[in-house]
């Protein structure tokens, strides 16, 4: 299978974007931490449930899961060469991926 300019472009943009928002989103978190370090479990808490905190975790999470499936989706399909194969191990990454996505969603709106 042999991808086009346009999804190389999207799946190395993807990869580029997301890597440059999860870290300005630890820079930030870290930085946070080190100015207001909560001290109990209501100030973590209150510190993660802030809806700008929310939403920039979900979107964490969501380009995670982005960049790991590009990732992996790449070395599957440079390293594994049988068609079976490769599809098998494709459908097995999106299927973890898949599940893990909603551990997280249940795990995020469990906290708010």
């Amino acid at each position: 299978m042999v991808m086009s300019r346009a999804q190389g472009l999207r799946a190395w943009l993807l990869q580029r974007i997301s890597a440059v928002y999860m870290a300005v989103y630890l820079i930030y978190f870290v930085l946070s931490f080190a100015a207001a370090k909560p001290h109990d479990f209501v100030a973590w808490q209150g510190f993660i449930t802030a809806p700008v905190m929310i939403v920039a975790t979900l979107l964490l999470f969501a380009l995670l899961l982005g960049h790991a499936w590009v990732g992996m989706r790449d070395v599957i399909m440079d390293y594994l060469h049988g068609f079976a194969l490769r599809f098998t191990v494709l459908v097995l990454l999106a299927v973890g991926l898949l599940a893990l996505a909603l551990w997280l969603l249940r795990v995020l709106t469990r906290t708010m």
